[in-house]
Parts: C-alpha cells; sequence; structure tokens
C-alpha cells in the first residue's frame, strides 16, 4: 500500500503563492506511477482559519486522483475544517475533536487531533488518547499508520525541540503505542521539517511543509521549488 502524506500548506488569501505550491504538488501526486492509493494531510491545512482559505485549499485537494483524508493543525480552525471537508462518516459535524480511522485500505489510517484551544503546541487530553487507544484496539489483524499534527517526540534541530504542552501526554502515547505490535509508523507535520525518530519501538517521522516560503532546515532543500510529500510505502 502506498501513502503520500502532504503538510502544512497554510493557505493564505496575504500569501497566494501558497495556493500556487500546493496546486504544483496536487499535480505532482497525480503524476506519480505508481499512483498513491490514499493521500492524508497532516494539517494546518490554511493559515488564518478562514471559510475562504478552506474553501480554496477543498477546491484544490479534490483534484487529487486519489483518495485524500485531513487532520487539522494549530492554524486550523476546526469548526470551519469539519464545514469544509466533512463527509458525514469520517469527519461530521458536531466532532469535539477531529479524529478518526479509515478502514477501507489494507492498512488501516488512525488519523488524531492534536490542536490545544490555549497554544500552538499540541495536545492529547485523556479522552482523545482513550478514542486513540479504541481505534488501535478495535483491529490489531492489519498494520495501523498513527497520523499526527505535532511530532509526539523531540525534534533537536527544532527552536523548541518539544512540541507538546505536556510531555506527559508523549510519554502516554508512546506507552500506549508499545501495546500495539501492529503499528507501522507515527506520521506528523507541524516543524516544517523533515526529520527522523523513534517513538518506543515505532518509527516516526515529519515532513516539511507544502507552502515553499515556510520550510525550515537544510537551506538547499528549503528553497527547493518542487513538491515536498513523504511517500509510505506499507507491507
Amino acid at each position: 500500500m502506498r501513502i503520500i502524506q502532504i503538510s502544512d500548506t497554510h493557505i493564505s488569501r496575504d500569501h497566494p503563492s501558497r495556493t500556487a505550491d500546493l496546486e504544483r504538488c496536487v499535480h505532482y501526486v497525480n503524476a506519480l506511477d505508481p499512483q498513491p492509493d490514499v493521500v492524508v494531510h497532516t494539517g494546518d491545512v490554511v493559515h488564518d482559519g478562514l471559510a475562504e482559505e478552506y474553501d480554496v485549499a477543498r477546491r484544490l485537494l479534490d483534484n487529487l486522483s486519489a483518495p485524500y483524508f485531513v487532520i487539522p493543525g494549530n492554524r486550523d480552525n476546526r469548526n470551519e475544517l469539519i464545514k469544509a471537508f466533512a463527509d458525514g462518516h469520517h469527519i461530521r459535524h458536531g466532532m469535539d475533536f477531529v479524529q478518526y480511522s479509515v478502514e477501507r485500505f489494507e492498512a488501516r489510517l488512525i488519523l488524531a487531533d492534536t490542536v490545544s484551544r490555549t497554544s500552538n503546541k499540541g495536545r492529547l487530553c485523556p479522552d482523545r488518547r482513550a478514542h486513540i487507544e479504541s481505534m488501535l484496539a478495535a483491529d490489531t489483524t492489519r498494520p495501523s499508520c498513527l497520523f499526527l499534527h505535532h511530532p509526539p517526540f523531540e525534534v533537536a534541530v527544532a527552536p523548541d525541540p518539544f512540541q507538546f504542552e505536556l510531555w506527559s501526554d508523549v510519554t502516554t502515547l508512546a506507552a500506549q503505542l508499545g501495546k500495539h505490535r501492529q503499528i507501522s509508523g507515527v506520521f506528523c507535520g507541524h516543524v516544517h521539517r523533515n526529520v527522523q525518530a523513534v517513538l518506543g519501538s515505532v518509527q516516526a517521522s515529519t515532513v516539511s511543509c507544502v507552502a515553499i516560503d515556510l520550510r525550515k532546515g537544510n537551506k538547499e532543500a528549503s528553497n527547493c521549488d518542487l513538491p515536498t510529500f513523504h511517500t509510505h510505502v506499507i507491507p
């Protein structure tokens, strides 16, 4: 199974270049051979949480040849994201948190909401952790991939290596994941860099942002105008 992960498109009415960046990325993904089975956007879909920004993002993402799924990032507005992407099954009106499982593929996709209501850092409250546990426990026979916006591991190259309000959220999540051998990876965004890590015994990573003007890390890679995404191949 082939999963394309994109993140941090930061669509903004004040930065039209980011619309072009996402449009270019969609065309690039659609031209891949072999084609992905699915595309997952790991948050910061838009920059200011405005309905008009989500209208642009939805229009462009709908041009993907593969089915796609989204979760919010810290720049997103949950209510507006739900309005834009609600499908009545995975994303539904009235959700407290935008997290859900996708069961239609060979590997299960577990999409979790790490957005805090009080800061730009991540949060996994007991309710969200319990929901993640129930989704993981629902089927242990197939590989599962966990998608978050905030990385639940130390990003040493970032100005602030710790991207959660409470590091106890991270240690608790790592202990949870340690009970589930079927997890194939933890895939995140947020830090606008490509980072590899290990969470307990699980491989974890972040993908850099689609928005070229916001890329961090290696200067040459940051200035590259090619679309940035990760391809995850799940056996």
